[in-house]
């Protein structure tokens, strides 16, 4: 068996070591040629996979190891009869811990009051239920949005999206849908920024696509105030560095990127392809992490200070803001490059819930979700 997968599937030529010949490439470089001959191919969100590239290979079984597909044909791949998976919920836990990271962040820069007022959550499925479990634990009153399951699960857990837009935070966790009843393409379009209020703090760890970012930059250039921090762009790795300039806090979609949600991402992928293939998976995951980190002590007695201190000290955004910021730099024709650079050489986090507490450590680190591993998370999380 031939395998073809992007390089920086983390573990993954070890996880499909046992299946045959793996061959791993960069995710934007592969194409068409360098399927033709292979039975399974494995990439993240880089790749473009559809009628284009698999038209005349031999491929039988597609999976990314990413929590989003809307990178991957899948209908064009059921019509083919081909197998696909991917890793729902893998950078759940890693998606929350970045918007804690960066709600710490604008703390920091005097644009948020940490712990305090509302919170819209738009889109409260596998990542945004995480991250609305985490932000009711640290004291803000949450508005969960989503329609889908507000349908099945009656409306009364839920806010209509004018209601999530008029919170003192909105943070958003939809899927990049083009078509049906539910579509989230340009979602965030200027009418809803007009709804959002002065002083208000906008975070997208979703797809860029969701955000209109035109409105966007109309709003930050000629509306009230409004504090944005951006983590997926709208046309990466050509990102708008105009808008760049204009955010708060911009990183270079690394959301998600923990140790643990990348490995559980291949698990998830490998054992769908092992049953797939009818394979023997050796392979565990968890064997391959590190000794759990400590966390640093509190110095501060208020809690919520306390909170910021612990988070900016497991994992602070802005050094991954300064890095992407060095586009701004960069002559035109470098800039994809210097994104896909500073995605990659950025220092890989652990999630918080693998950190070590002392035992009198503050109750708010448990709140911020510090050695508390999430039940939801594949294998019941981990074992550090």
């Amino acid at each position: 068996m031939r395998i073809v997968m992007d390089e920086n599937v983390d573990g993954g030529r070890a996880a499909f070591a046992g299946f045959g010949e793996v061959v791993t490439l960069p995710g934007r470089e592969i194409d068409g040629e360098d399927v033709s001959r292979a039975d399974c191919l494995i990439v993240r969100s880089l790749t473009r996979v559809d009628r284009t590239m698999l038209g005349g290979s031999l491929v039988r079984f597609v999976g990314t190891a990413t929590s989003g597909y809307d990178h991957v044909d899948t209908d064009w791949l059921a019509v083919r009869g081909i197998g696909f998976a991917h890793a729902p919920g893998c950078n759940g836990a890693a998606v929350a811990d970045w918007v804690l990271a960066a709600l710490a962040a604008l703390a920091r820069q005097g644009r948020h009051d940490f712990a305090h007022g509302t919170v819209g959550v738009i889109g409260a499925g596998q990542v945004g239920e995480r991250v609305a479990r985490r932000l009711e634990a640290l004291g803000y009153q949450v508005r969960r949005c989503d329609p889908p399951r507000a349908e099945g699960e009656g409306s009364a857990d839920f806010t209509d999206l004018a209601t999530a837009l008029a919170s003192d935070v909105v943070t958003l966790h939809v899927p990049l849908t083009d078509q049906g009843p539910h579509r989230t393409r340009g979602l965030i379009d200027a009418a809803a920024l007009t709804r959002m209020p002065s002083g208000a703090v906008l975070l997208n760890a979703a797809r860029g696509g969701v955000l209109d970012e035109d409105a966007l930059a109309t709003r930050l250039d000629d509306g009230p105030p409004l504090s944005v921090g951006i983590d997926t762009w709208a046309g990466e790795p050509w990102i708008d560095t105009n808008l760049l300039a204009r955010v708060a806090l911009g990183t270079p979609h690394i959301g998600g990127h923990t140790v643990e949600g990348r490995l559980r991402g291949t698990a998830m992928v490998a054992r769908a392809a092992a049953l797939h293939f009818d394979q023997r998976l050796d392979w565990d995951w968890r064997e391959v992490l590190s000794a759990a980190p400590a966390l640093a002590p509190a110095t501060s007695e208020d809690p919520g200070e306390a909170a910021i201190e612990g988070i900016l000290a497991a994992y602070d955004p802005r050094g991954d803001d300064a890095r992407l910021r060095s586009m701004l730099e960069a002559a035109p024709e470098e800039r994809r490059a210097v994104f896909d650079r500073v995605r990659r050489a950025g220092p890989l986090r652990r999630e918080f819930g693998c950190y070590r507490r002392a035992a009198d450590a503050p109750a708010v680190f448990s709140h911020a979700g510090f050695g508390q591993a999430d039940p939801a998370d594949e294998d019941n999380a981990w074992d550090c």
